[in-house]
């Protein structure tokens, strides 16, 4: 939130005010005119008998000078007298004072002849042009034009006002060259005539550059000064006009008509328009701007083309000493913001493509919810030949505006209030009709509450009423007003029901017999908070590996990184029936959702074809050939991949591979990116080869190795993948019982997820050395009981039951009597479906695995511990004082510290996640180091997080953290509704060995009005 407040500042004594009487630039040879006046404190006018005016012509030249061997310059400025005088300043407005002005820099200055000294000076610039980026420094060049906006086939007049006498290359540019020509100028003021062609296009660059040789006779350096000026090239018949005929002020909960005229369309051509209509609220916090397609086409663009200039590069031919540029520039950096979700509708409508009519008119309507407030129209219209745009700042409201306050969202059981807001807009006063009623179990105490309630015009009524939170749902609260008119107005809001603690898995195995019937019902959710139960059953084959479970639990992941979220999609290539039986494809169409993630990854690429975890970046060379594995994948299943984007991720892996460093130890990423470059035809076969026969023991991992074999294979090599495959399995033989350490692992890998992928790669080879049997019972469920797995364990299991799964027959397994027609794949959800009974009749003829996953959050939270480390959650005052949550004031700002303490030294990507009570919300984003806030010098921070999130109810930190030390996290929160709210455990997990992680005890928060 940012609220800005003006205010004027009364001057301790008399002070002098200069008004120009001209618009920013005086014509050449015109007359400056100005009025003066003296004011007190007061801010009323004072007489001056004697008040001296000079006008001065102000130039600036600069001299260089030699310092300790080094050149330097400093800018002298000479100031010429046009013309002075002596005036009287009265008490009866502004006193008048003139003077004619040639072209160039002025300045105009004040001063008492008589009594205090009181002096003020006002700067301006005389000619056709002001100079643009006339910087104080010798390197740039005074330019400008005689028009703001040209038509085509006009001649423009270029002024340049060089120091020195030379030589300039003037040259007319945009995203390419359009012309360019020579002149000889002298110091001072020089024309130079520029036609404007069609290839001007909506507009260009002039640039200039004057150039002085070197001459050593008079000791003088060779010198050069840039200058750049834009000319607008004006649209004319290909700017279209709009204007939107809508009315100022409407009302909600009814349609509103959108209506625009449209003019400058050619007579024969169609014009067509897209109209938004959103909350102005919105748009302030997302910071969007209205589009803008005249400014796109036909304004200032970007300088296409680069600049090159070597006059830094030269050598100082009397000194020896490299010459400098000194003009540059910066710009600053948008802020990212992140907005809560709503409790109730958003107005953010659009229309689509709409075609105008033969008068120039087209309208569309958008049905307004119960919204008060400001509503935006914005109208993009287009035609053959032209682009134009409208918007317009729509007030809706009721005759009484009602405002309804309530938290974000609740967990089950906690208590609040919703605070009603009436104020009195327009329309008859008086006595107004009161309901508030509440649905799905939430509780509002309206007992206190009166029925009537009475409003002056322009009056406002606050009333607070308490609610208390069902266990689970989504409640709407409706608020009705009756007007004295007998209108009825009503307003709904939403308040979701959200228990914000970690979730638990459960995973049940058992044989089913031919003949006999699972049944799954509500029963599975025993032990879990109502409603957050979410379960998956598998019968047969799928079961094997529980590939629903898997999948079910990477669509549950609740971070995002690019390794995440292409662990996410790849998986939904080859199970995309099944990501349909479990509900993926509600959510959205499964080809979209691999096509989303496409999108998403590729917004991580950096310009050299690498990719980030959280944003572009470079320099993990795993992370880039495990996404482009996945773009490789998708390619092949007919997916579209850009094709820039996929080869420069293909050159990317190339080039890594050609300057590979040779290693001892280690080879991940190597053997991952000759694998995806094998499978695309791409890899180099000697390069196989060499690390076959002459780097096999020195890899690090048996994943490695079986990448090494499996691109060996893919070119036909199936001896030395065989071999590779071998040494693999012995590797994992080697480490088959080892106790998982917290060391770094650049693969994201652990054992569980070697084994999975060292599988599926042997079966995709064709190889046949390894014992697939049993590598298969190491990553079933039954081996990992009791342990989470992270998404790279999860993948890599899906990817190896994809390999392994046979197809199961259409009439195997009965489904409630129907045949299940192909994977048995059952979900059930504790809200929308609980009371619902599955049975699965085996008639397979044998006997088939079955695998119940139950997710949910416990009736009884989990104590605080941890394994491998320990987090603590502290509350502060803004001046370092330690406070309980457990009684805070409405609007009271804390600092939150998180504390992560390992158990030892450990090495591992962490996330950190503080679930919020429904009565905080964070404040400022911004606070993740201690100096960016000078009054907290008390926080001690010394994490350095990877990514931050903030989010409507919880703050989320990626730390990579390698030290037996502990470090600190903070952020700030502010109490923003009373009641007592459900304190969720804040957790610390390694997000790729997620046995090792922590959490803190639940608590309880009180914050009182």
């Amino acid at each position: 939130m940012e609220r800005a407040i003006e205010k004027n500042l009364a001057p301790k004594g008399i002070i002098l005010g200069i008004k120009p009487l001209f618009d920013g630039v005086v014509a050449e040879g015109a007359t400056a005119g100005f009025e003066v006046l003296a004011v007190g404190p007061d801010m009323k006018q004072r007489a001056l008998p004697k008040v001296g005016w000079v006008l001065n012509r102000v130039r600036t030249r600069y001299q260089w000078y030699e310092n300790y061997g080094n050149w330097n310059y400093e800018p002298i400025t000479t100031r010429t007298r046009v013309a002075s005088g002596e005036v009287a300043l009265g008490l009866d407005g502004g006193t008048g004072l003139e003077a004619a002005v040639d072209w160039g820099n002025y300045e105009l200055k004040l001063e008492t002849l008589e009594g205090d000294y009181l002096s003020a000076t006002y700067s301006f610039y005389a000619g056709w042009y002001a100079p643009v980026s006339s910087g104080n420094t010798p390197d740039t060049l005074e330019v400008g034009l005689n028009k703001d906006v040209y038509k085509i086939g006009e001649v423009a007049e270029l002024r340049l006002v060089p120091r020195y006498a030379g030589t300039a290359l003037v040259t007319v540019v945009s995203n390419r060259l359009i012309a360019m020509k020579t002149v000889e100028v002298v110091e001072g003021e020089n024309l130079i005539n520029l036609d404007v062609t069609e290839d001007w296009g909506a507009g260009a660059y002039v640039t200039a550059s004057v150039i002085r040789p070197m001459n050593v006779a008079a000791g003088r350096n060779p010198a050069r000064a840039i200058g750049l000026n834009w000319a607008s090239v004006d649209p004319g018949a290909h700017r279209l006009s709009a204007e939107f005929l809508t009315p100022d002020e409407v009302g909600p909960r009814a349609t509103m008509t959108a209506a625009l005229k449209v003019g400058g369309v050619k007579p024969g051509d169609q014009a067509w328009v897209t109209i938004a209509a959103v909350d102005v609220g919105v748009l302030n916090l997302t910071g969007f701007k209205s589009p803008d397609p005249d400014g796109h086409y036909f304004g200032q663009r970007k300088l296409g083309m680069e600049i090159r200039d070597v006059y830094g590069r030269l050598i100082d031919g009397l000194q020896g000493a490299a010459g400098q540029i000194r003009s540059g520039g910066d710009g600053p950096l948008a802020d990212r913001m992140q907005s809560p979700p709503p409790t109730e509708e958003l107005v953010a409508y659009f229309s689509g493509p709409l075609l105008v009519d033969s008068d120039g008119l087209v309208s569309t309507d958008f049905d307004l919810p119960a919204f008060n407030g400001t509503v935006r129209l914005m109208a993009v219209v287009w035609s053959e030949t032209g682009v134009g745009q409208a918007s317009k700042d729509v007030l809706v409201r009721d005759p009484v505006v009602l405002t309804a306050s309530l938290p974000k969202f609740l967990a089950p059981y906690d208590e609040s209030r919703i605070l009603i807001e009436l104020a009195h807009a327009k329309g008859p006063a008086g006595d107004v009709g009161l309901a508030v009623s509440a649905s799905d179990g939430l509780f509002v105490d309206t007992a206190r509450m009166p029925t009537t309630v009475t409003l002056g015009k322009g009056e406002k009524v606050t009333l607070a009423l308490p609610i208390a939170a069902p266990a689970s749902g989504t409640p709407e609260i409706s608020i009705a007003l009756t007007m004295p008119d007998g209108q009825v107005l009503t307003k709904t809001l939403i308040l979701p029901i959200r228990a914000n603690d970690p979730e638990i898995a459960r995973t049940t195995r058992v044989e089913l017999p031919d003949g006999e019937t699972f049944t799954l019902d509500g029963n599975v959710f025993a032990g879990f908070l109502p409603g957050t139960g979410r379960a998956t059953l598998a019968v047969g084959p799928i079961a094997r590996f529980d590939a629903p479970g898997l999948l079910s639990a990477l669509d549950r992941y609740p971070y995002g990184c690019t390794e995440q979220i292409t662990s996410k999609a790849l998986p939904l290539l080859y199970f995309n029936q099944v990501a349909t039986s479990l509900g993926l494809s509600e959510k959205q169409n499964v080809s979209d959702r691999i096509d989303q993630a496409i999108a998403e990854v590729l917004s991580n690429q950096s310009s050299n074809g690498a990719f980030g975890l959280w944003r572009p970046g470079s320099g993990d060379l795993w992370l880039d050939s495990y996404v482009s594995d996945f773009l490789s994948r998708a390619r092949s299943k007919g997916f579209i991949v850009p094709q820039q984007a996929f080869r420069l991720a293909m050159d990317n892996l190339r080039n890594r591979i050609n300057y590979a460093q040779d290693f001892e130890k280690g080879g991940e990423a190597i053997a991952y990116a000759l694998l995806v470059l094998a499978r695309e035809g791409a890899a180099n076969i000697g390069d196989l080869r060499y690390y076959a026969d002459a780097k096999a023991a020195e890899f690090a991992t048996p994943l490695a190795l079986a990448q090494l074999g499996a691109a060996l294979a893919s070119y036909g090599d199936q001896t030395r993948a065989d071999a590779m495959f071998r040494l693999a399995g012995k590797r994992l033989d080697k480490v088959k019982n080892q106790k998982e350490g917290q060391f770094w692992r650049v693969d994201y890998g652990t054992n569980l997820r070697d084994t999975a992928a060292v599988l599926t790669l042997a079966v995709e080879a064709g190889s046949e050395v390894l014992d697939q049997r049993a590598l298969a019972l190491r990553i079933t469920p039954a081996a990992t009981v009791n342990r989470g797995r992270s998404t790279q364990e999860n993948m890599w299991s899906l990817m190896a039951a994809n390999a392994l799964i046979e197809d199961t027959p259409a009439d195997a397994f009965l489904i409630n009597g129907v045949p299940a027609g192909g994977p048995v794949v059952q979900v059930l959800d504790a809200q929308t479906g609980a009371d619902r009974v599955v049975e699965v009749l085996n008639q397979s003829g044998k006997s088939a695995s079955t695998v119940l996953t139950a997710y949910g959050i416990p009736n009884e939270p989990e104590p605080a511990g941890g394994n491998g480390y320990a987090i603590d959650r502290f509350y502060y005052k803004l001046d370092g004082t330690q406070v309980s949550p457990d009684k805070v004031a409405l609007n009271e700002r804390l600092v939150v510290i998180l504390k992560i303490t390992p158990s030892q030294y450990s090495e591992a990507r962490l996330m950190v996640s503080d679930p919020l009570p429904a009565g905080f919300e964070i404040d400022n984003p911004n606070l993740m180091k201690s100096g960016d806030v000078k009054a907290l010098d008390w926080v001690k921070l010394n994490a350095n997080p990877q990514n931050t999130e903030f989010r409507a109810d919880r703050f989320l930190a990626a730390v990579d953290w390698s030290s037996k030390e502990n470090f600190q996290l903070a952020y700030f929160v502010r109490a923003i509704s009373p009641g007592t709210f459900r304190h969720p455990a804040a957790s610390v997990e390694d997000m790729y060995r997620p046995q090792f992680r922590a959490r803190t005890g639940v608590g309880t928060v009180k914050i009182t009005p």
